[in-house]
């Protein structure tokens, strides 16, 4: 069964023309509020004029005035200080050459260069060996009756070989004695100056020609 309503009993029948005069009478409160204005009462202005503002005081700058730079020193003058000694003038004598004058040739000097003799080479081999005069043993018994054995070895006990190279030159002296090994304790001095008093040895050559030969000599230090 269909159930009917009467008309005038719907409620929704006038909902649009409700709403819409709702939403104009808000819009119509809003607008007078934000158009009402209102003012705060004012009581015991002061209506005294603004203090003026503190200016300032601004102080002069005061430029001190700067020196004028020192004038640039004067000019050094150089004095001329003339010879007392007078030069004399010496004059070109002016010659006339006539087929009757003599000429003579300009000889030149000639400079004569002296060449630096080369030092001779020193060998240390060669085809024939410097010999001590007599041999190897002379030599040897040379060395033991001049050898003194130094008292600070003897006292210490040093024993050993001192090796004592010299150059035998072309006539058979001994020169650059030096020590290569020494023992200590005053035996290599002692073998040099035994080298040194030795007698001219026989010149090593080579090609037949005596030539200077560095010679090695080894001495040996023994007590008995």
């Amino acid at each position: 069964m269909e159930i009917k309503k009467y008309p005038g009993a719907d409620i929704k029948r006038r909902t649009d023309i409700y709403f819409m005069i709702g939403l104009t009478a808000s819009l119509a409160f809003s607008l007078a509020l934000f158009s009402f204005t209102t003012y705060d009462e004012v009581s015991n202005v002061n209506l005294a004029p603004p203090p003026a503002e503190e200016v300032e005081e601004v102080t002069d700058i005061t430029r001190q005035d700067q020196p004028p730079p020192p004038p640039p020193p004067p000019p050094q003058t150089i004095e001329v200080i003339e010879n007392e000694s007078e030069i004399e003038e010496q004059t070109i004598q002016s010659s006339e050459v006539t087929q009757d004058t003599e000429i003579k040739p300009v000889v030149q000097e000639q400079v004569v260069v002296e060449e630096k003799t080369a030092e001779p080479e020193i060998f240390t081999v060669v085809e024939e060996n410097p010999e001590f005069p007599g041999g190897v043993a002379k030599m040897y018994e040379f060395i033991g009756k001049n050898l003194n054995y130094p008292p600070l070895a003897k006292e210490n006990n040093i024993q050993g070989r001192v090796v004592i190279q010299f150059v035998v030159n072309e006539d058979g002296s001994i020169t650059d004695v030096k020590i290569l090994k020494d023992i200590g304790w005053g035996c290599g001095d002692e073998a040099t100056k035994v080298v040194k008093s030795m007698p001219r040895w026989k010149p090593g050559k080579q090609r037949n020609k005596a030539v200077k030969v560095r010679y090695n000599l080894p001495i040996k230090f023994e007590l008995n």
